[in-house]
Order: C-alpha cells, then sequence, then structure tokens
C-alpha cells in the first residue's frame, strides 16, 4: 500500500510595511511579537490537533507575509520541529517566501543548511516606477542582487511573482519585466493579475481617482501574450498563474489544486485533510494567546460534502493545463456528473472557452482570462 503523503504550511504574517494592495493576512514587524510567535508556532506542533501520526511530509512551505524578514534561525528551529514531529521525505520540497532588500549571504547560508531548497521571490516588476506606485520597499536592481546572493549560497530553485495590472503598467514595460524574468535563469514564474480589494489603499486611491490602473482588455492581452513569449522561453504552464522549467514545478502549491492534505500553522492558517477544513484564529495576538494558553487556535471549520468536494475537484482541476477527465471522475464516483455541469461545460466549449477532447476538459488561453465566471458555474 503506498504511504500516505501531504505538505506542511507555516504562515509568517511579518512584513516591513504593507503593500498598497495587500488584502493577506500580514501585520508590521515586531521583534516582540514576532518571537512570542515563533513560540506559539512550535506550541501548535506539539498540541498535534488534526495531524496524521503515519503518513511522510514531501512539502513543506513558508509564506507569508515576508518569511525572509524574520531571524534565519527560526526558519532553521522550524524545519528542525518538523523532522522531530514528522517523517520528512528525502526528497521534500521545502520554500521559503523571500522579498527583496530582507536577505543577507548570513540568512541564506543558514536557509540552505537548515534544508530549504526552493525560494520564491516577490519581484512584481522590475520597473522602479511600477514598484514605487505599488508601495513596494524594493528596486529591481535588489531583485536582481537577491538571485544572485541566493545562488551564491548554493540554491538554484528559484521562483520570481510577476504582477499584472498594476499602477504605471504599460506594455513596453510589461515587456521589460517579463524578458527581465525570463532571463535572469530562474526555474518558475508566478503570474498574479492585480487582485485589488477596495478596502485597501491601492483601492482607495483608485475609487478617489487618485490612480488610474491599466486597461483591463489590454491587461488581458499582455498575459495571453505572455503565455506565447513564456512557451517561446522553455516555460511549461502547468497553472492558469504559473510556468516552470520542465521538473520545477510547486509540489507544495500542487496540492491545493490537487485537493490533497496539507496541514498549515500559524495565524488564520487554513488546513484540509481530504475531509475536512478548518482555520486558525486570523489575529496575531489572538493566535497566540489561544496557544500560550493550551487552547486549540482554531476558529472554525466544515466537513466537505460529496455535492462540495466535486464543486471544488471540478474549478480547481481546471485551473491546471492539464484540465480534467470527466469519465475518470464519474467512474470514481461512481455515478454520472450532474446534467447542469454537462450543460455548462459544453456550453463553455461552444464559447472557445473550455476545449475538450475525448472525455479531458481543459480552460483555453481566452478561458483563463475568464475564469472566475467559468468557476461560478461549479461553485
Amino acid at each position: 500500500m503506498p504511504q500516505a503523503e501531504f505538505g506542511l504550511y507555516f504562515h509568517l504574517p511579518f512584513c516591513l510595511s504593507r503593500c498598497r494592495y495587500c488584502h493577506f493576512n500580514s501585520v508590521v514587524y515586531d521583534a516582540p511579537l514576532e518571537a512570542r510567535y515563533a513560540a506559539a508556532l512550535l506550541g501548535e506542533m506539539n498540541l498535534g490537533a488534526g495531524t496524521p501520526e503515519g503518513g511522510r511530509v514531501n512539502s513543506v512551505y513558508f509564506g507569508g507575509g515576508t518569511p525572509s524578514l524574520l531571524p534565519a534561525r527560526r526558519i532553521a528551529v522550524l524545519v528542525d520541529a518538523c523532522r522531530g514531529r514528522f517523517r520528512l521525505a528525502d526528497d521534500c520540497e521545502i520554500s521559503l517566501e523571500a522579498n527583496p532588500g530582507t536577505l543577507s549571504p548570513e540568512k541564506a547560508a543558514l536557509w540552505c543548511s537548515a534544508g530549504v531548497n526552493r525560494v520564491s521571490i516577490g519581484a512584481q516588476s522590475f520597473s522602479d516606477r511600477e514598484l514605487a506606485a505599488a508601495g513596494r520597499a524594493h528596486t529591481a536592481a535588489m531583485t536582481f542582487e537577491a538571485l544572485a546572493l541566493l545562488r551564491k549560497s548554493g540554491l538554484d530553485n528559484l521562483s520570481l511573482d510577476l504582477m499584472l495590472g498594476l499602477p504605471q503598467q504599460t506594455r513596453r514595460s510589461w515587456r521589460h519585466t517579463l524578458e527581465a524574468a525570463a532571463a535572469s535563469g530562474v526555474a518558475h514564474l508566478s503570474l498574479y493579475m492585480l487582485d485589488l480589494d477596495e478596502e485597501c489603499p491601492l483601492g482607495t486611491m483608485v475609487r478617489e481617482g487618485k490612480v488610474t490602473l491599466p486597461d483591463e482588455d489590454e491587461t488581458a492581452d499582455l498575459y495571453a501574450e505572455s503565455v506565447e513569449y513564456l512557451a517561446g522561453c522553455g516555460f511549461e504552464q502547468y497553472e492558469i498563474s504559473n510556468f516552470s522549467r520542465p521538473g520545477r514545478r510547486s509540489r507544495h502549491n500542487l496540492k491545493y489544486w490537487r485537493r490533497e492534505p496539507v496541514f498549515a500553522f500559524g495565524a488564520g492558517a487554513c488546513s484540509f485533510d481530504g475531509r475536512r477544513r478548518s482555520m486558525n484564529e486570523s489575529g496575531v495576538e489572538e493566535y497566540c494567546r489561544r496557544i500560550e494558553s493550551g487552547q486549540n487556535p482554531e476558529a472554525g471549520g466544515e466537513t466537505v460534502d460529496d455535492a462540495r468536494a466535486l464543486s471544488e475537484t471540478l474549478f480547481l482541476s481546471l485551473r491546471l493545463t492539464e484540465g480534467l477527465d470527466l469519465d475518470r471522475l464519474a467512474a470514481a464516483r461512481g455515478v454520472p456528473l450532474p446534467e447542469a455541469y454537462v450543460a455548462a461545460i459544453d456550453e463553455f466549449c461552444a464559447q472557445g472557452w473550455i476545449e475538450r477532447r475525448r472525455s479531458r476538459v481543459r480552460l483555453t488561453v481566452p478561458g483563463m482570462l475568464v475564469a472566475n465566471e467559468i468557476f461560478q458555474t461549479f461553485v
């Protein structure tokens, strides 16, 4: 019988400052609170609530926030705690998110010796004007410096996050960003469309007419052109926003799209064991207080019923370029797919948003641009 495999996620919410477009669970760095939070993470691991006793961990992910902002020893201690609490695969992918300007040779060396073998850098753009408009604390030059520093430390499985639709962005500036990223030698690229919350500072500035965002149709055209350009550069698109060199896909992130188990630690962290999904208390201080008093930090959870599981399987699988085999899905369920879903897929095929080859369906590039509209049909 094959050994069950799962992932671990640690949410490290601290940042130097909040970007103008940020709507993630993050707080400005405070050294005493960060030390208290680090102890709480270890405490939550020791509680062991909801985590399996058997199986094997084949991915660990440190997300944020800005994990690279923390003292490097925090990451080393957490990795060691994972090894003490769980059985890590020999080839376990251990990823860490980093921002330019928060790295040092000492940090990178300690991460590497602790077992970190993949780093995702929040570059967002290679235009200093765009970075300033978005409230980012780094420059394009600092991203190149970060890449060089990490490689010198022995880390070569590197990823860059880029963002389409930023203020000040033009077709020319985006092309420069894309070409710089592709030529940087990284193994992985994530291209995200700016998802603007109206309540974040940038959303307020747009609403008040102080900032203008690029035209949505032009941004959509740039995405489609980017897909084609990166394919020509040797990057495989494997998910709507993600592209990799052969063999360098993000193992951890694939777990979310394939609905595989991930057990998460930290404020606002969300776990899924294959049937039940739960979320921790999101407030950093309240999360710490609960752990310190021996309480389970869970703030809510739900058991995913068969109907919800089918819905999730459909829209998450369609995020992947491999798509979904409908006949195999129906066979696994033991019953045909609901007629409403079959009719919706047929309609999307007619519109050119989904392509079908025998029983396998997948989004087309135009379909990826209206993915949220498509996914709402299955929710």
